[in-house]
C-alpha cells in the first residue's frame, strides 16, 4: 500500500488501510473502493490523506508502532479526561514498544479535525518514547516520559476553541492566552498525588527554547527538563506534519528540516540527532519527487542512511539510491505533496 494526500485521491482507488473511530469501529474497511462522495466526506472531516492499494505498492506492508486498539484506547481516555486510565495506557505504550523486535515509525497517522488534539498527544507520546529508548532511557524513565507526553497539551482543554482553531495568525492577546496552556497542564497534573514532579515539568516546559525565547518561564539550556526537550521536538514535528482547519500539512521531510534548522536555538541538538536516527525522512509507502523530475515510491529505508532509500518508479523500475556509483547525481527533492513551513505557533 502507499499513502496518497487527499487532494490526489481519485474515485475508483481502493483503500489499503481501513479507517476507524476511537471506539475501534470501522468507518471504512480496507478494500473499499472510494467514490467521489466518500472522498469529499473524508476531505470535509479533515483527513490529510489515505493509504491505497494498487499494483505499484501491493507488496508494501507498513506496521504500526503500537496497536490500533491501544492507540484508540489512549485517545479515548484523554477525550474522557480519565487520567488514571491514560497513565495505564502510557505504560502499555512503553511495553509494546520495548517488546517489539523492530519499531516502525513509517505509518502516517490518519485522523480527522475532531480528534486531532487527542491523537496528537498520543503520537507525541509514541515518538518521544522511541527517541528516548534510542537515547538509552530505561523502562521506568520511559514510562514517566510517556505519561508526560500524553498529558503535555492537557491544558489546552481550558483554552477557548476559537483560539485553538483560529484560521489565521493569533493576535497578541490570543497568543498570551495560548501561552498559558503549559501552566494549565502543570496545575491539572499537580492535583494528582501519584504524578511525579518530572512528569509535570515535562508538560510545563515543552515550549521552552534552548536560547531562552520560549515560554512560559523563558528557561535556557540545562535549566530545561530533559523530558521537555524531547517532547518539544516531537510536539513540533507532529504539529507541522498534521493538517488542521487553518493550515495544510507540511511533508515529513520539511518538518525535519525545520527541526534541524532550529538546533541550538529552539531544540536540543542531541535530541534532534536521536530523532533523525529513528524517524524516516521519507516513510515507506510515501511518494517522492526526484531531481530529474520523476516521481517514485519509497520501498525501503536504510538505518543511518535515511536520505538514500530504495525507490520504485511508477513503471515498476527499482532505484537504490544507496548505490552511489549508479545514482550519485540523483537526489530526492521533496516528499510529494505537503506545504512549505512558514512559521510555527502552538
Amino acid at each position: 500500500m502507499r499513502y496518497i494526500e487527499i487532494g490526489k485521491v481519485e474515485p475508483g482507488m481502493m483503500l489499503g488501510k481501513g479507517i476507524h473511530d476511537i471506539y475501534n469501529r470501522i468507518l471504512l474497511a480496507d478494500g473499499k473502493i472510494l467514490t467521489e462522495e466518500l472522498i469529499e466526506r473524508l476531505t470535509e472531516l479533515g483527513y490529510a490523506g489515505v493509504y491505497i492499494e494498487d499494483e505499484l505498492s501491493k507488496d508494501i506492508r507498513i506496521q504500526e508502532a503500537i496497536s490500533l486498539a491501544l492507540r484508540n484506547s489512549a485517545v479515548r481516555s484523554l477525550q474522557e479526561l480519565n487520567l488514571e486510565k491514560a497513565i495505564e495506557f502510557a505504560e502499555k505504550i512503553v511495553d509494546q514498544i520495548l517488546e517489539a523486535k523492530t519499531v516502525s515509525l513509517d505509518l502516517m497517522d490518519m485522523r480527522s479535525f475532531d480528534d486531532y488534539t487527542y491523537r496528537h498527544s498520543v503520537n507525541v507520546a509514541v515518538l518521544s518514547t522511541v527517541i528516548a529508548m534510542g537515547m538509552g532511557y530505561g523502562r521506568e524513565d520511559l514510562i514517566d516520559l510517556c505519561v508526560s507526553a500524553v498529558f503535555h497539551d492537557l491544558g489546552k482543554m481550558l483554552i477557548d476553541k476559537d483560539i485553538l482553531n483560529k484560521p489565521g495568525k493569533l493576535n497578541c492577546q490570543e497568543m498570551e492566552a495560548m501561552k498559558q496552556h503549559p501552566q494549565f497542564s502543570y496545575d491539572m497534573l499537580s492535583e494528582k498525588w501519584n504524578i511525579p514532579a518530572r512528569v509535570r515539568l515535562g508538560a510545563l516546559c515543552h515550549h521552552e527554547n534552548e536560547d531562552g525565547s520560549g515560554y512560559p518561564k523563558g528557561l535556557t539550556g540545562e535549566k530545561i527538563h530533559p523530558f521537555a526537550k524531547i517532547i518539544h521536538v516531537t510536539d513540533v514535528y507532529d504539529a507541522l506534519s498534521s493538517r488542521r482547519p487553518y493550515k495544510e500539512a507540511c511533508s515529513f521531510s520539511e518538518a525535519l528540516e525545520y527541526l534541524m534548522g532550529g538546533c541550538g536555538t529552539m531544540f536540543d541538538k542531541e535530541v534532534v540527532e536521536a530523532f533523525l536516527n529513528y524517524v524516516p525522512v521519507y516513510p515507506r509507502g510515501s511518494m517522492v519527487e526526484l531531481s530529474d523530475g520523476r516521481e517514485a515510491l519509497v520501498v525501503e529505508n536504510y538505518p543511518r542512511n535515511l536520505l538514500r532509500p530504495q525507490l520504485r518508479l511508477t513503471d515498476g523500475t527499482t532505484l537504490d539510491l544507496l548505490n552511489q556509483r549508479e545514482y550519485r547525481s540523483l537526489t530526492i527533492l521533496r516528499q510529494a505533496g505537503g506545504t512549505l513551513v512558514q512559521a510555527y505557533e502552538s
